[in-house]
């Protein structure tokens, strides 16, 4: 199993799967935004931040991936990445539900030297406070939908990292 891993990481296909997901997270969350009409909240937009380090990450991975400790820092930051995806997506469940009270400002806030939601703010710009989401099929929300997402990619990450560090 840790071999057919290995091989998984080192080829070109895992990365630019991973780099294809990113792409059409993205693109759900512009048909979202832009064509069902709903408005995006700053957690909505810290995913979209996430998904974008996870695409960057995975073109560096596409392009690094025959050297072994390149791919043990790449897992570590994907792992990373989609802890804070999960973080994210819990925080967004939990304030649609209401089992987390918190405020949820309408700017990011970012200093001026990473402020994409002045950079890019079609994209990157909050529209909404938290705490709805869209149903996407089957009456199960977005934040539903991205809890599960991002609990199977920490899993995903968690193989691939152990995979990644062990020996051939």
């Amino acid at each position: 199993m840790i071999t057919k891993l290995q091989q998984l990481i080192q080829g070109k296909f895992f990365w630019i799967a991973l780099i294809l997901l990113g792409i059409a997270l993205e693109a759900v969350a512009f048909f979202y935004q832009y064509i069902m009409d709903e408005p995006p909240c700053i957690l909505c937009i810290h995913f979209r931040l996430l998904v974008v380090a996870l695409i960057v990450f995975s073109l560096l991975g596409l392009f690094l991936r025959s050297f072994k400790s390149a791919n043990i820092i790449l897992s570590s930051i994907l792992l990373l990445t989609f802890i804070g995806m999960l973080e994210r997506s819990y925080q967004l469940l939990g304030t649609e539900r209401g089992f987390i009270q918190g405020e949820c400002a309408a700017t990011l806030n970012f200093p001026d030297w990473i402020a994409v939601d002045k950079w890019m703010p079609s994209f990157f710009e909050p529209w909404t406070s938290c705490g709805y989401t869209p149903k996407l099929f089957f009456n199960i929300t977005m934040a539903e939908a991205l809890t599960v997402f991002s609990i199977v990619m920490v899993l995903f990450a968690i193989a691939m990292l152990i995979a990644s560090s062990s020996r051939r």
